[in-house]
């Protein structure tokens, strides 16, 4: 059974959702999700070695590289994965759950 991963949300702005001063908290796998995908190894300092750093592998053309590295982050942040591919639209789409 999948656990829900609850934490501080982040808007569309990726800054903190904050309502009638307080943070929001909400079901945050998806957000997790994105934040591996988008930062590069070296933005987090207390954890220099996690992160996908997706834009690295624009002009790499074949993407095995890239779906090894999200299947090793996610995996190493505690999710359960049981697909990541590339859609036709360039899209990543990833089935992985928290454990």
């Amino acid at each position: 059974m999948a656990k829900l991963m609850i934490d501080i949300q982040l808007g569309e702005d990726e800054d903190l959702s904050i309502l009638a001063g307080d943070f929001q908290v909400a079901e945050s796998t998806a957000q997790h999700q994105q934040q591996l995908l988008l930062n590069t190894k070296g933005d987090f300092k207390e954890s220099p070695t996690v992160c996908v750093g997706v834009f690295t592998y624009l002009n790499d053309e074949r993407f095995q590289g890239l779906m090894r590295a999200i299947n090793v982050e996610f995996s190493r942040d505690g999710m359960e994965v049981h697909e990541v591919s590339l859609s036709k639209q360039g899209d990543i789409v990833s089935d992985a759950v928290y454990k």
